[in-house]
């Protein structure tokens, strides 16, 4: 494996999982979609977490910005890189912000004041897209420590559909499994190789007008429309030989891996791929695949799941761990890392 001058770890991260819980049936129960549709036994999804009225991706952000940074007890004044990857930006009045960029407004509210900033869209995949800039960066001795920061205010995703009639508009039926929350990741300098490493990005063309977002026409806000069912198959059909390839490129052994991080289109997709995984690369030490009450969020999904873990006292120092991202495309991409030291204490 080629080394650059440096290494680089993770040093913290956190994420903001709002308090209010909205179950299923309070928006998509069994009466409220077509031909009796049943989204929890389809998905496995009890429910979302849905921010406050005052929250917006700027807020969300910045609480788990915040909580990173301090669990890291790194100064701000030492950051020197922020990266802002989240699919919305979207103030709480469902606003779009463009410019300046969302991750300049959100160094200065940290206090950041030296650091290059910029956002980046992938989709769902743009929060390990973005630790991937960041560690090429520290590698080359560009930068020493980066903040890797999403808010995702996403929940208006279900409003708009629901305002439609979803007999004539089905794939906004997809837009039912999203929820809001908020992550942050602090990567900086190792002295110690392979702390971090990344697979090699697959994208799937052939995919990319399964899953589109754009702006409403008729409501403040976003729109998505999916063809969901495609969209999962697509991943599930080349998810064998993107593991195989990415453990072979990353010169990892599968089953020392101690944590496995799908990203949760939901809890009954992950099944499916962990089935899929098993056969190709042999058992999962421990899958956590517990999104049912918080959903899909987009680019901070792996980081609240982490988040949960944590409070679960489910992650040790020095675990290995692996995040495997799928983004709408269809971008496919894995990120092993080490938990940091003193993880237990946070």
């Amino acid at each position: 494996m080629t080394q650059g001058l440096f290494h680089s770890k993770i040093l913290s991260f956190a994420s903001y999982i709002p308090e209010n819980f909205v179950p299923i049936e309070e928006f998509a129960a069994v009466g409220d979609l077509p031909g009796k549709l049943d989204l929890h036994r389809l998905t496995g999804i009890d429910g979302h977490r849905r921010s406050d009225l005052a929250e917006g991706s700027l807020e969300l952000a910045t609480k788990a910005a915040k909580k990173c940074i301090h669990r890291s007890k790194i100064e701000p004044d030492k950051i020197d890189l922020v990266i802002n990857c989240a699919v919305s930006n979207l103030s709480s009045s469902l606003g779009l912000h463009i410019s300046p960029s969302m991750a300049t407004i959100i160094a200065k509210e940290l206090g950041i004041n030296e650091a290059i900033c910029f956002d980046i869209s992938n989709a769902c995949s743009g929060m390990i897209t973005s630790l991937m800039i960041a560690d090429s960066m520290i590698k080359s001795g560009e930068i020493e420590t980066a903040l890797i920061v999403s808010g995702e205010n996403i929940t208006s995703l279900i409003d708009e559909a629901k305002s439609n009639n979803l007999w004539l508009k089905s794939k906004a039926i997809a837009s039912m499994t999203v929820g809001d929350g908020s992550a942050a990741y602090l990567i900086g300098r190792s002295e110690a190789p392979n702390q971090v490493i990344f697979s090699e990005p697959f994208t799937f063309a052939q995919y990319n007008k399964l899953c589109i977002g754009e702006a409403s026409k008729k409501r403040a806000g976003p729109l998505m429309r999916t063809k969901a069912s495609q969209l999962q198959q697509g991943v599930l059909d080349n998810l064998s030989e993107f593991l195989t390839r990415s453990m072979r490129r990353m010169e990892l052994n599968w089953s020392e891996i101690n944590h496995v991080y799908s990203h949760p289109t939901s809890p009954k997709a992950v099944d499916k791929g962990a089935e899929i995984a098993i056969a190709a690369v042999g058992p999962i030490m421990q899958l956590h695949n517990d999104s049912q009450d918080i959903a899909n969020t987009a680019s901070t999904s792996h980081c609240m799941l982490l988040e949960k873990s944590l409070k679960a006292g489910k992650l040790n120092s020095g675990d290995s761990a692996l995040l495997i991202s799928f983004g709408s495309g269809l971008a496919m991409l894995a990120m092993y890392f080490h938990m940091p030291e003193g993880i237990e204490q946070w």
